[in-house]
């Protein structure tokens, strides 16, 4: 099985392509972020992923008094050395990570279970959400890809293969869906791309190790 999926491209009707990512195994191999899922559907917009602003410390100092003594107590600077600030930087990008992961699979899983309430007919009500499920998918997909190694940490997210696999058998499905609406047999054969990189990999068989 090659390392890349092969390309898969968005319906026809939604007018954009969707490449799927470069896998990288569990712990095994460490491979730079793929930006190959790219070019989201059109007249969509990115969703607002939400991040973890830092809050600015605020300190008050009381004047001193000509009568007051200078106090002796020595300050501890340890904490603003330049090495805890870098770590604590680090701490709170992870954490960052881990929750905009967290965003975008809630998200992407609310929008997939409304896939099932959509009107058989009328693609004016339809094909909105159908846009915006590939979207959030798309960056989905992206994501899991370039942050694995981390997101795989028991002590981040402890992100299992069968979880990505999971991801994958949704977008296969997001696919035959469309395929079923638009009988536009390209979208069967992006479906047939992530079900087969599914049985190939073996997501669903790696809690067996």
């Amino acid at each position: 099985m090659p390392d890349n999926l092969s390309t898969i491209a968005k319906p026809e009707a939604v007018n954009t392509a969707v490449t799927s990512t470069t896998e990288t195994d569990s712990k095994d191999s460490q491979q730079a972020p793929s930006n190959n899922l790219q070019q989201q559907p059109p007249n969509e917009h990115q969703p607002s992923v939400p991040t973890s602003p830092n809050a600015d410390a605020t300190e008050t100092n009381a004047p001193a008094t000509a009568d007051q003594t200078p106090s002796e107590t020595p300050i501890n600077t340890a904490g603003n050395s330049p090495e805890a600030q870098q770590q604590q930087k680090a701490v709170e990008r992870d954490r960052e990570i881990v929750e905009e992961f967290e965003y975008l699979l809630e998200k992407s899983q609310q929008l997939f279970s409304g896939l099932g309430d959509l009107p058989e007919i009328g693609s004016k009500y339809w094909m909105p959400h159908f846009q915006r499920t590939f979207e959030v998918y798309t960056k989905l997909w992206r994501f899991q890809n370039q942050h694995r190694l981390l997101l795989e940490k028991p002590e981040h997210y402890g992100l299992k293969r069968w979880e990505v696999g999971e991801i994958a058998s949704k977008i296969g499905q997001l696919y035959y869906r469309y395929y079923l609406r638009t009988s536009d047999t390209n979208n069967l054969l992006e479906a047939f791309v992530f079900y087969d990189a599914i049985r190939e990999r073996n997501y669903f068989k790696g809690e067996e190790e």
